[in-house]
């Protein structure tokens, strides 16, 4: 099981990237966004969801790498899989259109309309995306998924969160309101203590 790739950017596509590590080439199936924010060249690490496929006639398997800066991305592309009709393919999709905490909050609040604007995703399966998904997402301590990316705005975001959740706040109502001040603020991310305080008085 490979749970995760550091090593240098030899080819970078916006479907794909190749990571070398000790000589190795390895091809990575990205989402656009990750392609965004991967260096042309130098180093990179990625989070590794791996599948295997087995061809029930000739009994060849097929072998593919999907990548993730943020392990909150791996963790809800793993939860969007495990919904019957979501391909690995259509998971990668859903992620590539909206940023994970987005959809996390769009899938909580029952906002179909987010997931239906997704190629290949029609009423009846966004309907069960949130209907499968929604109670989980509710449960899931989202704080301890979050990844030290450089900036860190996630670990601003997760310990808003947990602090917010912490003063009573409903979780998926605080998930909605943190999302819109770090919309609004978003070209002047606030310090911790004033992102909870405009959350609060958004809420």
């Amino acid at each position: 099981m490979i749970d995760s790739l550091r090593g240098e950017i030899v080819e970078r596509t916006p479907a794909h990237a190749v990571v070398e590590c000790n000589g190795v080439g390895y091809l990575v199936f990205i989402t656009p966004d990750t392609y965004a924010n991967l260096p042309e060249r130098g180093a990179c690490k990625l989070f590794i969801h791996y599948t295997v496929s087995v061809d029930v006639r000739s009994g060849q398997s097929e072998h593919k790498l999907y990548g993730f800066l943020e392990l909150e991305e791996r963790h809800l592309y793993r939860q969007l899989i495990n919904v019957q009709g979501v391909s690995n393919t259509i998971g990668l999709a859903i992620l590539g259109a909206r940023r994970a905490s987005d959809l996390r909050t769009a899938i909580m609040i029952g906002d179909e309309t987010t997931l239906k604007s997704v190629k290949g995703i029609g009423p009846k399966l966004a309907q069960r995306i949130v209907q499968e998904l929604r109670e989980k997402l509710v449960a899931d301590p989202i704080e301890k998924l979050t990844s030290p990316k450089g900036g860190g705005g996630n670990t601003l975001r997760s310990e808003a969160l947990s602090a917010l959740i912490s003063l009573g706040l409903d979780r998926v109502k605080a998930e909605r309101s943190l999302q819109r001040v770090l919309d609004d603020r978003k070209n002047d991310p606030p310090a911790l203590e004033e992102l909870i305080r405009l959350t609060l008085k958004n809420s």
